[in-house]
């Protein structure tokens, strides 16, 4: 059962992490271990809220992209299908691995550092080209499979992707809000029943969904100009230092 007050700590924490590339997933997972309750069904319904936002900012290039009024449109619709492939037949396949690594803090110390060293990375990344191909889409979409564990940032590694692939910052930034949009709404129905038939009441979800809709809608806002100002990188320190902390704790609480 979530309260109201972890309910706002959650969704105010769901809107600045997922789109942050800090890793929501491992952010609630350690919230929620501290709290004592574990509730993946609310998770993803906060990760519904999340791409809310995202529609409405995008909302000009959706429109303009599902006309399908041109070749170009349907190559694109088609690269960001691609892209999904992977993270899709991964979790389909490991998706018991998947949940139980949510339950581990060795995982989530090694995953938030390993996501920390790629985002760091970034920094040394040159631009190449402009549009997203065959090669690009599916580079992105690998790299977007580390995102199904708790630590690993899905923006973080979509983005990350995108600018060691040479591609600019303003398109891999559209393509990687894009790619998030099934990625969720996919993860949402798959766990809708869950969420329905949780003892979570209406009132919950609401707030939840209020409050992480705003906050993302902020949050998203301050990522495009931080990423525009060279400084996405910056992320990969935090990212590295949360990951030792999570891993020192989580190795002197088994000795």
């Amino acid at each position: 059962m979530v309260s109201l007050f972890q309910a706002v700590v959650l969704s105010i924490v769901q809107g600045i992490t997922e789109w942050f590339p800090v890793s929501s997933s491992g952010h609630l997972a350690l919230l929620q271990q501290l709290f004592g309750f574990q509730n993946l069904a609310y998770d993803v319904f906060l990760h519904f809220a999340s791409i809310l936002a995202v529609i409405v900012i995008f909302r000009k290039d959706i429109i303009n992209l599902i006309k399908f009024d041109k070749k170009w449109k349907f190559v694109y619709f088609g690269l960001l299908i691609l892209a999904v492939i992977p993270a899709f037949i991964v979790g389909v396949l490991l998706k018991k691995y998947i949940i139980g690594s949510f339950h581990n803090p060795l995982f989530l110390g090694i995953f938030f550092i390993f996501s920390g060293i790629v985002i760091y990375s970034t920094k040394y990344a040159k631009e190449k080209k402009s549009e997203v191909g065959i090669i690009e889409s599916l580079f992105i979409g690998l790299m977007q499979v580390f995102a199904l564990f708790p630590g690993v940032s899905r923006s973080g590694m979509t983005i990350s992707a995108g600018l060691f692939a040479g591609l600019k910052k303003q398109e891999v930034i559209k393509f990687s809000f894009l790619l998030a949009i099934p990625i969720i709404f996919g993860a949402s129905l798959a766990e809708a029943t869950q969420i329905f038939n949780s003892d979570t009441s209406c009132l919950i979800l609401s707030v939840s969904l209020i409050i992480t809709f705003l906050v993302s809608l902020i949050t998203i806002k301050l990522l495009l100009k931080i990423i525009s100002g060279e400084k996405f990188y910056l992320f990969g320190v935090y990212n590295f230092i949360l990951g030792l902390i999570v891993l020192i704790f989580s190795i002197i609480l088994k000795i």
